[in-house]
């Protein structure tokens, strides 16, 4: 998927997002191919009063090789936006000590 184009949620994807059917704010896991990015799973921000950042800490560490977290934006039965924040290993910030 590009990062602008909108497409609708596959079936699978549709029963992995915990919170789904609510339009929203998910967070979620992708896996990449060469051609598209498909969502694996996630949750709806926000989901029974938890903040971002706490759904974030409850998430698992460890993801398949070629999977990642992103923000995804979900409106009736469409991907609108992916917000994907994975930096390369060359543009990772340094953490000053």
């Amino acid at each position: 998927m590009q990062p602008n184009v909108m497409r609708r949620l596959k079936d699978y994807e549709e029963v992995g997002l915990i919170g789904y059917p609510c339009d929203g704010e998910y967070i979620a896991v992708v896996v990449n191919n060469k051609h598209d990015r498909w969502l694996l799973g996630g949750e709806l921000c926000g989901l029974n009063g938890a903040v971002i950042a706490d759904q974030a800490a409850a998430l698992h560490r460890y993801y398949p090789q070629r999977c990642r977290l992103v923000l995804a934006t979900i409106r009736d039965d469409w991907i609108i936006a992916v917000r994907d924040y994975d930096l390369s290993p060359g543009e990772r910030p340094e953490l000053l000590s």
